[in-house]
């Protein structure tokens, strides 16, 4: 057996063990050094491959893929700097447990150190933020071979492990290849292009994937249904239901919108809870959602929550909190005014969910699967019946009514961005997928999105908030199954990330980018910061002046304005029903935004008092 050869049955191996545990799409980003890995991938049978030119691109997309997929993708790179591109999607992956599997090729591991090109210290380069990583040991028949506990198979085996978790995460196998990197000739390989479908035999793979069974092989499970306390955590929470007066039920953005979200609904519903539920969190837009007024599924909560009346008087004796934390700065401030209330969170990702230091109890649990069962359990079994809340429930419902009757209160602000967010909710046809970048998009959505049982599902990069990546992780997104896909993005973070709309031609995606273009960062109009001119503007605001037409005709994409949100959701309905992806520009100013943002959080805060006042005359 050559070297090349060696190198070639040694990435067969690898990707092997990983199809053999379920994974069954690989971005690949060019490079010679991965050579090996690359046409390994192209004769897996049922392996899908793209070709990524950006490594960063390709980082996010693979995120994408599986945070709608729940199942990794894996991304293949080159060695040197191109590791180092994938670091922004490894981060949000492990703050949003969500898998990654990352196979970079590198140089022989005496190269390291030694003014070798191309080269630099790849094990160890994404830290702590990786759930697993092994530098693996270089090629050779003999490891091809091998069964034992710290054989080639059971490496890789045991990274597909920690990348499903519970909880899921981003995990780093590094793989060095000396020279000669491919075999002598290519006649018989008989390797596929993108898109072919025809697999080759590779008898050497059975010798790579027999041994003990340590981890076990089959697809991707649903990182959520493979942990829980059981009984236990049910009764102990019922017991505190029990308790209670006033329970509430927080439901922050969710590793899994698709489990925790309508299990958070039925719970709610069921329990007659009242449930602040975020965007991101599956509960707002479910299908489950019973359109019933008034429902105990909240949404109006950024608004009200910021008259100081309403947290005073409103406070819970129970809270209960799923997901992150709340995207809405107003719940943040309420949880924290409420801290002698006992606060339970019922989480069993990767991270704390706990900034704020509020938990009274930690539970490391699937926050659907408890909800769920105690959403169907019988009244008898230890949990509270549903007018036990009634009072105080309607309490919450009917402000929820208030807040929103003034929000919608015409005539509504012109130019205020909340109002095309709320226009693009609208227009999603069911089984839609939402993606909303982070900064003002994400809470537009979550300050304008009425409840509904619209049967969408909101998506975006909430562990660590960036803006990079937004348009590289919608697309993978869509290639990851979700439906219809929409994205509302900044012009900031659509810049970030423009380079990621080749894959729209390249891999025939489906992908509608709704661009809130202000020119510039509007979301530092709403701070403070805003008053410290000469600075602000080209230190915060940063205008750019660049036109986004120009980005849709390099590539290749059709391009249209909406000068009103009726325009923006008829574009919307219009795109989403052709093929292809497309762009749609909203011209709006930073300064007009932030002044009706402020007129309609007045126009909430007078109505919600005119309330209060009459509830206690």
């Amino acid at each position: 057996m050559t070297g090349g050869e060696l190198n070639l049955a040694w990435a067969r191996a690898i990707l092997a063990a990983l199809a053999e545990y379920g994974l069954e799409e690989i971005e690949i980003a060019p490079g010679s050094r991965s050579a090996p890995l690359v046409l390994a991938s192209r004769s897996l049978p049922g392996m899908n491959t793209r070709v990524h030119l950006d490594e960063r691109s390709a980082g996010f997309f693979a995120l994408g893929y599986g945070r709608s997929h729940l199942g990794p993708a894996a991304v293949v790179t080159t060695s040197g700097t191109a590791v180092a591109n994938l670091l922004p999607a490894v981060v949000e992956a492990d703050m949003s447990d969500v898998p990654l599997l990352l196979v970079t090729a590198d140089r022989p591991p005496g190269m390291r150190g030694a003014d070798a090109n191309q080269t630099i210290m790849q094990p160890g380069i994404f830290g702590d933020r990786v759930r697993f990583a092994a530098d693996l040991p270089e090629p050779t028949p003999a490891g091809l071979k091998d069964t034992g506990a710290n054989s080639l198979v059971v490496l890789v085996r045991t990274a597909a492990s920690h990348a499903v978790g519970p909880p899921g995460g981003p995990v780093h196998l590094n793989v060095p290849f000396d020279k000669p990197l491919q075999p002598e000739s290519s006649d018989e390989l008989d390797l596929r292009g993108p898109g072919e479908e025809q697999p080759l035999d590779l008898p050497s793979l059975e010798v790579a994937v027999k041994g003990d069974e340590v981890v076990p092989k089959g697809p991707w499970r649903r990182r959520t249904e493979a942990r829980g306390r059981g009984r236990d955590l049910e009764a102990m929470l019922a017991h505190q239901l029990a308790l209670a007066r006033r329970p509430l039920l927080v439901a922050g953005p969710a590793s899994d919108p698709g489990l925790d979200g309508p299990a958070a609904a039925r719970f709610a519903r069921h329990r007659n809870v009242p449930l602040l539920a975020d965007p991101l969190s599956g509960a707002r837009f479910t299908a489950s959602v019973v359109e019933e007024s008034p429902s105990p599924i909240l949404g109006a909560y950024d608004h009200f929550l910021r008259v100081p009346e309403v947290v005073s008087r409103f406070v819970p004796d129970l809270i209960i909190r799923i997901g992150r934390s709340p995207t809405s700065p107003a719940a943040e401030t309420a949880l924290a005014s409420w801290n002698r209330s006992r606060q339970i969170v019922v989480d069993d990702g990767g991270h704390r969910k706990d900034h704020q230091g509020l938990a009274s109890h930690y539970l490391h649990a699937s926050a659907g699967a408890v909800l769920e069962r105690l959403a169907t359990g019988d009244d008898d079994d230890g949990g509270t019946s549903s007018s036990a809340y009634e009072r105080w429930t309607r309490e919450w419902t009917e402000l929820e009514g208030v807040a929103w009757a003034a929000v919608e209160e015409s005539p509504a602000h012109p130019g205020n961005e909340g109002d095309y967010a709320a226009a693009l909710i609208r227009s999603l046809p069911p089984g839609s997928t939402l993606f909303v970048s982070s900064s003002m998009p994400v809470r537009d959505v979550d300050a304008y999105g009425r409840p509904g049982a619209l049967d969408i599902e909101v998506l975006g990069n909430r562990g660590a908030s960036g803006i990079d990546g937004v348009v590289s992780t919608a697309l993978g997104c869509a290639a990851g199954g979700a439906g219809p896909v929409a994205v509302l993005i900044g012009d900031i973070a659509f810049y970030h990330d423009m380079n990621g709309l080749l894959a729209t031609r390249d891999q025939g995606l489906q992908v509608v980018f709704v661009v809130v273009d202000n020119d510039g960062g509007g979301i530092f109009h709403m701070l403070p910061i805003r008053d410290f001119e000469p600075a602000f503007t080209p230190y915060f605001a940063t205008p750019h002046g660049l036109d986004f037409e120009h980005a849709a005709r390099l590539y290749g994409l059709p391009f249209t304005d909406a000068a009103t949100p009726a325009e923006l959701g008829e574009a919307v309905q219009a795109a989403v029903a052709s093929p292809g992806s497309q762009i749609i520009r909203v011209r709006t100013d930073r300064e007009v935004n932030r002044r009706g943002h402020e007129q309609i959080r007045a126009r909430v805060a007078r109505r919600v008092r005119e309330h209060l006042n009459r509830e206690t005359a």
